[in-house]
């Protein structure tokens, strides 16, 4: 069958979607019928500038906040379900009441986001958007009959179910001989199914990964072939017959396809505003390692596809040289849900010496070997799983990694120049006020390093233990969030069967629910104040023979300049990137002969300095070097690169001689 696959919004912008671009690579390897991918995001973007009469930057600018900070009040969603396209028993022409429940509907969910939040000035422009959506739908739906494909596939994670939705039911009613096809994170059981009884006319979802289904549905010849087709639940005389999805290797999946995303991106009037910041994802695992393990407490976000997979490490170089080379473009982006521990191909694409840049979402307990080689391979920018600077709420989310951990991977990131994007997460179930207090004290002392990008209640995600074991965790689910009545507004609907983030309380009442909801507020405003004061801040040490300078510049509760030598400077350098305490304190005693009393109570000096972050028996020094080594390196390098006449007569210097490179 021939198919159209189609990314709706809210897909980043700066991204084409490496959902829809996989599986058209596959028409490229494999028999079958013809695949064609289309960008509706794109398509939508260019919509929204030309009719809303804004400038094209802050259209970029709504999309982004909408499509990365807004998706958990379902306002991507909300704005394609709009009279004339709302979804569910059948399309309506509008009439004059529909436009008086269109008004009513709009005031509510404007109150809504007020209540959450969001700016007066953000309002305004969901709604000037939901306005326009029902015009875009219907000339865009025109659009897609014209490719003349059988079958309509539309990607769904986050914001974008219902702007499928809304595009399919308008295929739907002017060819109801195509087949609509919804895969995706929203898709995934049993959500898959809850979205085919809901929305009738949605011919079949498939569920899991999407490359056997749709190299079946390329060489299905009609309706009759596609019940054996892996994954897929099927309409078919009233009932929904359902196939077992298939787990594949990750190696099965092809190096993305993405001309007809450039192609499509070429065309928009503002193409330059986007072209310069794209980003080529890419794909080396699938499922999470240490999810296979001990699944975080809070995780849903592999659903039925847990099982790690990965691709020989050498793949990531051969990707990273094919997308780039195709496309020009150098920044990547790994989609992986974490960073394989063995053969993950840093040591080669390190080795490649290339000026690619990517990214990748790590583990936090990584140490600085592995920084190292992250950034030596070119990762600039990595999402570790921090979630908290509390060894006991990390103990509680599953985390397999202490405040220790967290607190030495933010100090080598910003040794080596790696932008870290985290989160801080509270309110877990059994969270101690201790927990929280024991952060508070901790703020102060590290505003030198990456703040976390939001503060946020831990959530009640489908897949999750939370979810699937309530009582556990000694929580009791409350449905889903109140997104979920405006995405979904006809009542009679399952919204349960069709949510992915629940309401929850704890099933105990705490005696200490008002000093729990104090001290939150407390650390909500502390890391808001880490953010203002972050820029300003510098706590750094650089060394010399025998001799560590300290410069302590940190807002508030920074010391200034210090000398240390001696047995100072060595005990200090036995904790650069952490260390046992009572190792460090023996070797110095033996080194310097100064007593081991007069050394623990420096130890403890420090501590009170937040020089010093102690955990268990472990020490570490919260100071970041600033050695500019990478940068005279790199001098070294271009300058003997520069001696070409003058140095031609002169024999070659052996690599690494004379210690040009550091």
């Amino acid at each position: 069958m021939r198919l159209a696959l189609i990314a709706p919004p809210w897909n980043s912008l700066y991204r084409p979607s490496i959902q829809i671009a996989t599986l058209a690579a596959l028409a490229d390897h494999s028999p079958g019928d013809t695949v064609t991918p289309v960008y509706g995001y794109l398509d939508w973007s260019q919509y929204a500038v030309e009719n809303l009469g804004w400038e094209p930057t802050e259209f970029i600018t709504v999309y982004d906040t909408i499509g990365e900070e807004l998706y958990g009040l379902g306002v991507g969603d909300w704005i394609f379900g709009g009279p004339g396209q709302r979804v569910g028993a059948g399309a309506e022409a509008p009439d004059s009441r529909t436009a008086v429940a269109e008004e009513r509907t709009c005031v509510t969910y404007a109150a809504f986001l007020r209540e959450k939040g969001v700016a007066e000035n953000l309002v305004r422009q969901v709604l000037a958007l939901r306005a326009i959506a029902p015009a875009f739908v219907s000339g865009f739906a025109d659009r897609l009959l014209a490719l003349d494909a059988e079958m309509y596939g539309f990607t769904t994670s986050f914001s974008q179910l219902v702007p499928a939705l809304a595009v399919a039911q308008a295929l739907k009613a002017r060819a109801p001989e195509r087949l609509i096809v919804l895969g995706g994170a929203n898709c995934d059981r049993p959500m898959g199914q809850a979205v085919m009884a809901a929305y009738p006319f949605v011919d079949a979802v498939v569920q899991g990964e999407g490359e056997a289904a749709v190299t079946a549905l390329r060489k299905a010849r009609d309706t009759a072939d596609l019940a054996a087709v892996p994954g897929l639940a099927l309409r078919r005389d009233g009932e929904i017959l359902v196939s077992l999805p298939v787990v594949q290797s990750a190696a099965s999946a092809p190096v993305p396809r993405y001309e007809e995303y450039f192609e499509r991106l070429r065309d928009l009037p503002w193409a330059e505003l986007i072209t310069p910041h794209v980003a080529l994802p890419f794909q080396m695992s699938r499922g999470c390692w240490w999810g296979e393990k001990l699944q975080c407490t809070f995780c849903g976000e592999n659903g039925s596809g847990m099982i790690y997979r990965s691709k020989p490490g050498r793949q990531l170089t051969e990707t990273l040289r094919e997308l780039t080379e195709k496309h020009g473009v150098f920044d990547t982006y790994a989609v992986d849900t974490i960073l394989a521990r063995r053969d993950n191909g840093l040591a080669a694409l390190a080795a490649a010496e290339v000026d690619v840049t990517t990214f990748f979402e790590v583990k936090a307990n990584l140490g600085p070997r592995e920084v190292g080689e992250m950034r030596a391979a070119g990762v600039t920018v990595v999402q570790p799983g921090i979630e908290s600077l509390s060894s006991g709420a990390l103990k509680l989310l599953r985390k397999g990694a202490t405040a220790y951990h967290n607190l030495r991977f933010l100090i080598l990131c910003r040794e080596l120049g790696i932008d870290a994007h985290w989160n801080l997460l509270s309110a877990m179930p059994m969270e101690t006020p201790q927990m929280l207090e024991e952060q508070l004290a901790l703020l102060p002392f590290i505003t030198h390093l990456a703040p976390p990008s939001t503060v946020s209640k831990v959530r009640v995600d489908r897949y999750s233990p939370y979810f699937e074991n309530p009582d556990e965790f000694r929580i009791v689910l409350h449905g889903p969030e109140p997104k979920y009545r405006f995405i979904h507004t006809d009542p009679a609907l399952d919204r349960t069967a069709l949510a992915y983030s629940f309401d929850h309380a704890e099933t105990d009442e705490r005696a200490d629910a008002e000093e729990m909801l104090v001290l939150r507020r407390r650390l909500g405003a502390r890391v808001g104040l880490w953010k203002k004061l972050h820029d300003q801040s510098r706590f750094a040490y650089r060394f010399g023979p025998d001799l560590t300078v300290l410069h302590d510049h940190r807002p508030h509760v920074g010391t200034g300049r210090h000398l240390l030598r001696g047995a100072a400077d060595r005990l200090f350098r036995e904790l650069v990137h952490g260390g046992r305490v009572d190792q460090a304190v023996e070797r110095v005693v033996q080194m310097t002969d100064r007593p081991e009393a007069e050394l623990r109570a420096e130890l403890r000096a420090w501590g009170k300095k937040g020089w010093v972050h102690f955990e268990a028996r472990r020490g570490l020094v919260l100071a970041t070097r600033d050695s500019m080594r990478d940068e005279l390196g790199r001098a070294a390098d271009l300058g003997a690169a520069g001696l070409d006449h003058d140095a031609a007569a002169q024999p070659p210097v052996e690599a690494g001689a004379g210690g040009a490179r550091a």
